[in-house]
């Protein structure tokens, strides 16, 4: 289906489907420690939606601090600028995807559907601080209805570098292995995880 991302096989080999259209995904988080395949699968998911939607359809856009993530996808069609590796070019891009919501809401405008793909953002988050959780914050809160949608991978996810806004908006989280029963607990949004 349009704007879906396929994560790979059930047991019954049925294709695992990622459907950003769904009223109930919104935003993602993948967590995990390092090693764990977290950036692999956020880079499997783009290459799926890439696959399968013109850019006409779906656009992406990326932002990768330590540039060896998701740098490699720059080159796909559907990027809307180059990866964003350093801090004010992240600044930037988010400021200029704000604007596109606003801009968006306004008209009353959804499309073409456009993935933040987030790698580390809770390293985005410790360098870029209060302005960069509030753009976060907004896209979380106010993306889905502009057909915006967050890709976010954590190493180590932190409530409290999350924020209650950004926190409060991922509900499809996937998780692999991570360092601690905290990690799990604010990776998944369950409380005895383990």
């Amino acid at each position: 289906p349009p704007a879906t991302a396929c994560l790979g096989l059930s047991d019954d080999g049925r294709p695992l489907l990622l459907r950003l259209s769904s009223p109930d995904l919104t935003h993602v988080l993948v967590a995990g420690a390092t090693g764990s395949g977290k950036t692999e699968l956020m880079r499997a998911i783009l290459i799926s939606l890439a696959a399968t939607n013109r850019q006409s359809r779906l656009q992406m856009a990326l932002i990768d601090p330590k540039a060896r993530g998701l740098a490699p996808l720059g080159v796909l069609p559907h990027v809307l600028a180059p990866p964003a590796t350093h801090m004010q070019a992240a600044v930037d891009l988010l400021e200029r995807l704000v604007g596109e919501m606003a801009r968006r809401d306004s008209q009353g405008v959804s499309a073409p559907r456009i993935v933040i793909a987030v790698d580390e953002v809770i390293d985005l988050l410790m360098m870029g601080g209060k302005p960069v959780e509030a753009m976060l914050g907004r896209l979380a809160q106010r993306g889905r209805e502009a057909g915006m949608h967050l890709l976010l991978g954590a190493q180590k996810p932190s409530s409290a570098l999350l924020g209650p806004h950004l926190k409060a908006n991922l509900p499809v989280r996937l998780v692999g292995r991570v360092g601690s029963a905290e990690d799990a607990r604010v990776a998944c949004g369950i409380a005895a995880s383990g």
